[in-house]
C-alpha cells in the first residue's frame, strides 16, 4: 500500500494490514467499492492514498508505534512526550483505539505535566486526565503563570484561579495562643469559643498546607460544563 502526505509531499510505502485491522477510518476506506475503470488508490507510486493536513513527523511517529509495537523492538518505538503526542493526535483522528491507549499510557509513563494533561485532554478527548490535572494545579503553591494560562485557554485558567482563590486562611487568637484555620468548605468548621478575637493573616505566598487538600468537589462544581 502507498500513502502520500500532501503536507510535505512525502511518499510512504507501508503494509495495509495494520491500518485495516486497527483503524475504523482506514477499514471503512478500504471497504468502499471501486469502479472497474478507476485505478485503486494506494496500489502504486502514481496513485497513492493522499492524506491532507498531516505532517511528515506526526505520520512517522504513528508508523513507528503501529509497526514496531507488534513487529519490532522497543528502541524503535516513539520516545518522549513530543513523539507520543504525535501518536495520540493521529490515533485519535483516525480511530486507532488500541494505539491511542498505548499513546496515553506512554505519556503517563513519561510523567507528562499537569498543564500538558489539561491541554491534551481537551484537544484529544482524554477524559480521565482533566480532573486530576486540575486538582494538581489547584494544590500547588506556585500561581498559574501567564504562559500556562495561554496554553490552557482563558476560560479554564480563570475557572482554575477561582478554585484556588476560594481557599482562605485565618489566624485565630484564642487565650494567648494562635491557631490557623482554612476555608471550612475544604477542612470543616473549627470549634471556636465565643468572644474570641480574629486576625486575618495576609501573606505574599499561598499557604503550603493547601498542597494536602483535595479540590475535586470544588473543581466539579466550577467545571460543571466539562466532561470530568
Amino acid at each position: 500500500m502507498f500513502l502520500k502526505s500532501e503536507v510535505e509531499n512525502s511518499l510512504f510505502r507501508v503494509p495495509r494490514e495494520p491500518f485495516e485491522r486497527e483503524s475504523e477510518v482506514f477499514c471503512d476506506m478500504f471497504s468502499l467499492p471501486q469502479g472497474d475503470s478507476v485505478a485503486v488508490e494506494g496500489t502504486n507510486d502514481e496513485n497513492p492514498i493522499r492524506i491532507d493536513g498531516t505532517s511528515k513527523n506526526d505520520f512517522e511517529q504513528l508508523m513507528k508505534a503501529l509497526l514496531y509495537r507488534k513487529y519490532g523492538s522497543q528502541p524503535n518505538l516513539p520516545h518522549g512526550i513530543e513523539q507520543w503526542t504525535s501518536v495520540l493526535k493521529l490515533s485519535t483522528a483516525w480511530n486507532f483505539e488500541r494505539l491511542r491507549q498505548a499513546a496515553i499510557d506512554a505519556l503517563m509513563e513519561s510523567r507528562i505535566g499537569a498543564v500538558d494533561r489539561v491541554v491534551l485532554s481537551q484537544r484529544y478527548y482524554v477524559k480521565n486526565w482533566l480532573l486530576p490535572a486540575l486538582n494538581e494545579l489547584a494544590k500547588r503553591a506556585e500561581p498559574i503563570t501567564l504562559e500556562e494560562g495561554r496554553r490552557m485557554g482563558i476560560v479554564i485558567a480563570l475557572k482554575l484561579a477561582s478554585v484556588r482563590e476560594r481557599v482562605t486562611v485565618t489566624t485565630v487568637r484564642v487565650a494567648g495562643t494562635v491557631q490557623t484555620y482554612s476555608n471550612p468548605a475544604i477542612f470543616g468548621t473549627p470549634n471556636q469559643p465565643n468572644n474570641s478575637s480574629h486576625d486575618v493573616a495576609v501573606g505574599s505566598c499561598r499557604d503550603p498546607r493547601m498542597q494536602n487538600c483535595d479540590f475535586s468537589s470544588q473543581i466539579r462544581s466550577t467545571f460543571s460544563g466539562y466532561d470530568l
